[in-house]
């Protein structure tokens, strides 16, 4: 490949909106990919079901300040709001038990990171009531990682608004929204070395040298060592990848014909958890019908993700049969057509979910997106302060180093 002005390691969310971003400006861009495809950890499915699945992303989070709505709705994709629909079996039908458990735990932890306080969620969680695991529950899901991992401040940082789904697929939305991106894919980069007037990117298809370069990949790579940078990484960025790491989160789907579930058309579900001895907080929720298809997602996270993930996919298939059979009833079982589950983890391209703060550590994020030896930038969901974990941080993040990345060139 001819010299480039910059080189982007990583054509997820971050490295497409980068290459996409410098192209625009004049720049010319050679983005790679170690993988077979482009997304990231957007990536929709089609081949399992027939019918779009997201392997990753599927909650197109912050709908006020998502880009993607709008850029789906120019793709003619079906992007909607997330309907209200829940159902929570046991004896508190309406939830209304559960989500005030559920909103005095993130209110709490709200509290404490407005005193200055960034401490574990297993210190403020006492389980007081019958719904208080699963309320727990509900804060293990969306952070990908236990309750003593889990940062109040980082809770309190994230930026909130209403989710929207989109029928088609969010992988299939970034992906769409990229297709006149040049990506050169199964192009992995081993090594990033700065030079006097430029970088140097080894590969597995020989060495690209380039003005600068913008690196995507996941905290789970950099944690990894994956990348070798010459000059060696700071000791307070390595200090920062290990505080700012990769948490557990993956699903079980299972597809069911759609009337065979008794349930409107993208359904939470929850249930009653109870603690397990050994401290590890087995359970989950589930987003069932997804789009009207029929496919129910069984959402798991922290040390029993990783649990299920070690014990193989039909472990997760059949923990995942076992609770919608409790709630929805053992008819439910017959009505199985197929199921399939993730392993973030053990993907040896990510090796993990996405971001989060281990207490006492979330000052430390804006520490991921500084630049190194002036000509080496990072982006991705886990430089983002406000939407860590999401395609929309990603994407917003890939845009600012593009920026940065432009000014230095001039």
């Amino acid at each position: 490949m001819p010299p480039t002005d910059v080189i982007v390691i990583g054509a997820g969310a971050a490295g497409l909106a980068a290459t996409e971003a410098l192209g625009s400006l004049g720049k010319t861009v050679t983005c790679i990919e170690a993988g077979s495809r482009i997304g990231g950890r957007a990536f929709t499915d089609t081949e399992t079901f027939g019918i779009p699945f997201d392997r990753g992303a599927h909650w197109l989070h912050n709908g006020a300040i998502n880009a993607f709505i709008d850029k789906g709705k120019a793709l003619g994709l079906d992007v909607y709001p997330a309907p209200n629909h829940a159902v929570t079996a046991g004896d508190d039908p309406d939830g209304t038990a559960l989500w005030a458990e559920v909103d005095a735990i993130s209110d709490a932890m709200r509290r404490e990171a407005e005193a200055g306080n960034d401490i574990a969620l297993s210190n403020l969680f006492k389980p007081l009531a019958d719904w208080s695991f699963s309320a727990a529950m509900m804060h293990i899901l969306p952070m990908g990682r236990n309750l003593h991992e889990i940062s109040t401040r980082d809770f309190a940082d994230y930026q909130e608004s209403p989710d929207w789904f989109c029928r088609q697929g969010y992988g299939t939305l970034v992906a769409m929204n990229a297709a006149d991106v040049p990506v050169t894919l199964n192009t992995q980069a081993t090594r990033v070395t700065t030079t006097a007037d430029g970088v140097e990117v080894e590969t597995n298809n020989g060495t690209l040298a380039a003005k600068a370069v913008i690196v995507t990949v996941s905290q789970g790579i950099l944690a990894a060592g994956d990348i070798r940078f010459d000059p060696p990484l700071e000791t307070d960025r390595l200090d920062a990848i290990d505080a700012i790491n990769l948490g557990a989160y993956n699903h079980a789907v299972l597809q069911f014909p759609p009337e065979a579930l008794p349930v409107e058309p993208d359904t939470w579900v929850t249930y009653r958890i109870t603690p397990s001895d050994d401290g590890i907080h087995r359970g989950g929720g589930a987003l069932c019908n997804i789009s009207g298809t029929g496919l129910c997602a069984f959402e798991n996270a922290g040390d029993f993700a990783t649990e299920l993930e070690n014990a193989g996919p039909e472990a997760a298939i059949d923990y995942a049969l076992s609770r919608l059979t409790e709630i929805f009833g053992n008819d439910l079982k017959s009505s199985l057509i197929k199921g399939a589950a993730t392993a973030w983890g053990r993907d040896p391209l990510f090796k993990g979910s996405y971001s989060g703060a281990m207490p006492g550590q979330a000052h430390k994020r804006p520490v991921l997106r500084q630049p190194h030896a002036e000509r080496v930038f990072f982006a991705g969901e886990a430089t983002h302060h406000a939407e860590p974990g999401t395609v929309s941080g990603a994407h917003k993040e890939g845009l600012r180093a593009a920026e940065e990345v432009a000014a230095l060139l001039g």
